[in-house]
């Protein structure tokens, strides 16, 4: 007798049919346009590249113009040896107008360790936003995954129902033709209702599946939900790699790693910048200057110089600030030894669920199949009398718990191998 094969097939018919099924790189794409979390990661790598580029400026010419117009309510003159000038100034008012031209030519390495140091921090922005786009992917991987699990559930949960329901029914029917006893009835029919309210369960997990994936993608909770439940993730691990080969690999291109390298390198710098500002700043002035005025020869007039500034004692504001930077330095460093060893046991551990999960997937589908064998043995011997109603429900419960094992085996592999891809920073 093969009708629990029917019934899942009617089973799987109840399903709405999809006008379009998402895939797994269709969501991707979505996030990465649209994430908020992706979103802020660039915008901090775009304010890394204009610290840059405001870092090199420091190389660039300063122009300066100015212009100032003064009122007085008398305009002064000169007072030597009891001999008093006429004012100063025609009337009582007059404009002064200059440029200045200023170049840099030493700062004590200070603007090329600004530079540098800049460089480094765009870099690790990059990375940053690699990091963050990696676990946005492995987030959107996640929901999608749930939603496929939940589905399956919801076909389980119906699965179970439906054959309930035709037990139900035949010993409904044998009971009122006097085949079987009263008790076998009610217990079918206790049994039914709870898997009713397994499948109540079951289609509430969906629809908060669905709201959650939305959610995550940007979309209205209750958008339509519609995903392929075809996988292509196999290509995202090297093949015959051990797991230590696998955490080597991780911790070599993992940009969480490589952000924090050159977030270090970055301040170290920052801390030769700030104590170049205790050296000589030497810069080549040139100006123009226009100054209304009846005494001089000639009121406009250009000039050229050399000005040199040196803070010669700060209070060690400098040489504080440095050792300041390098010590936010030394911390970042030890941050990041301490992120290794979390990046190998992210590693070793999706490495073991994705074994795990690998090896129980054949036990799992043997005792689909044997549970299902069992369960037609069973009603066929119950119909003929051979066997207890209690022997068909305990078939039922061992064909549903082989069900939504076989679930588990194939959603932890599918999660174990994306996110042992995620670990390794293949994602």
């Amino acid at each position: 007798m093969t009708h629990q094969y029917t019934l899942l097939a009617l089973t799987a018919l109840l399903l709405p049919v999809p006008a379009f099924s998402e895939s797994l790189t269709e969501a991707w794409d979505t996030a990465l346009a649209s994430h908020h979390q992706i979103a802020a990661a660039a915008a901090q790598r775009d304010a890394a590249d204009y610290d840059l580029q405001s870092a090199q400026s420091a190389r660039m010419p300063q122009l300066g113009i100015s212009t100032e117009y003064m009122w007085m309510d008398s305009a002064p003159g000169f007072s030597l040896g009891g001999i008093t000038t006429p004012p100063i100034f025609e009337g009582d008012d007059f404009i002064r107008a200059g440029a200045q031209l200023k170049v840099p030519i030493y700062a004590g390495g200070g603007i090329s360790s600004g530079i540098a140091a800049a460089e480094l921090g765009a870099g690790a922005a990059a990375d940053q936003l690699h990091a963050v786009i990696q676990g946005t992917k492995l987030g959107v991987a996640e929901h999608y995954v749930m939603v496929l699990r939940a589905e399956s559930g919801v076909t389980v949960a119906r699965s179970i129902v439906a054959s309930l329901t035709t037990h139900t029914d035949d010993t409904r029917n044998r009971f009122e033709f006097g085949a079987v006893p009263q008790n076998d009835y009610l217990a079918a029919s206790v049994t039914l209702a709870d898997a009713k309210q397994r499948l109540l369960q079951a289609e509430n997990a969906l629809d908060y599946a669905h709201a959650a994936y939305n959610r995550y993608l940007g979309r209205p909770l209750d958008a339509p939900v519609n995903l392929s439940p075809s996988l292509d993730i196999d290509n995202l691990i090297p093949v015959a790699q051990s797991v230590q080969d696998l955490i080597t690999l991780a911790q070599k291109q993992r940009p969480e790693l490589s952000a924090m390298a050159l977030q270090a390198k970055s301040l170290r710098r920052q801390s030769d910048t700030a104590r170049a500002n205790s050296r000589p700043q030497v810069s080549l002035t040139g100006g123009y200057m226009f100054l209304e005025n009846e005494f001089l020869d000639d009121d406009a007039f250009w000039m050229a110089g050399v000005s040199l500034q040196w803070n010669v004692f700060d209070g060690g504001r400098a040489r504080k600030q440095a050792a300041s930077l390098d010590s936010k330095a030394a911390a970042i460093g030890h941050q990041r030894a301490d992120l290794e060893t979390i990046i190998a046991l992210q590693v070793r551990r999706s490495w073991n669920d994705r074994e795990e999960a690998e090896n129980r997937i054949g036990v799992a589908q043997s005792a689909v199949t044997q549970a299902t064998e069992n369960l037609r043995v069973v009603r066929n011997r119950y119909t003929a009398g051979a066997s207890t109603n209690v022997e068909v429900l305990d078939a039922e419960a061992l064909r549903e718990q082989s069900l939504r094992n076989n679930d588990d085996a194939r959603f932890e592999l599918v999660l174990a191998r994306l996110r042992l891809a995620r670990a390794v920073g293949n994602l």
